[in-house]
């Protein structure tokens, strides 16, 4: 089996079956998974931030953004918007028991990619979201299925 096609912190990748895209040391990012089931055609974009500044350098980066440039690569590759789902992991408050105030940038997170979602009518059908820990996933092109892995827990599939 070949190796999973990385996807960092930013980035955007759409590929096809049977290649599996991979996010590792998803904290406060939120992983969003888009998949049209009949071309098996899939997408991921790591988002780090909430909210773009004005001047946008990478789409990726950011929910507001990136959310509707992977749609938008998804159709160039041949995907139609009424079969495209979407899948989302990540977005964890890391810190939760420091003292000081640091804003919960993964809840942030989560609330921008679900608006970007509903604004682009596309269905959310699963998600591991929030908690406090870390997270991995792998995205298999084949099935649809997104495999997560946590230091304390074993694999689920959603």
């Amino acid at each position: 089996m070949k190796e999973p096609i990385l996807v960092g912190i930013s980035q955007i990748v759409v590929a096809r079956a049977p290649e599996q895209i991979c996010c590792m040391g998803l904290g406060s990012c939120v992983a969003v998974f888009l998949y049209d089931h009949q071309m098996r055609l899939g997408g991921v974009v790591h988002i780090l931030l909430p909210r773009a500044p004005l001047k946008v350098e990478n789409e990726g980066k950011y929910a507001d953004t990136g959310v509707k440039k992977l749609f938008s690569d998804m159709i160039a590759k041949g995907a139609r918007k009424e079969r495209i789902r979407a899948k989302l992991v990540g977005g964890a408050q890391m810190f939760p028991n420091l003292n000081v105030h640091i804003s919960d940038i993964g809840g942030d997170n989560c609330r921008e990619v679900k608006k970007g979602l509903k604004e682009l009518g596309i269905k959310i059908i699963a998600e591991d979201l929030h908690g406090d820990m870390g997270r991995s996933a792998t995205f298999d092109l084949v099935e649809g299925q997104v495999i997560i892995k946590t230091a304390f827990a074993d694999a689920r599939t959603i």
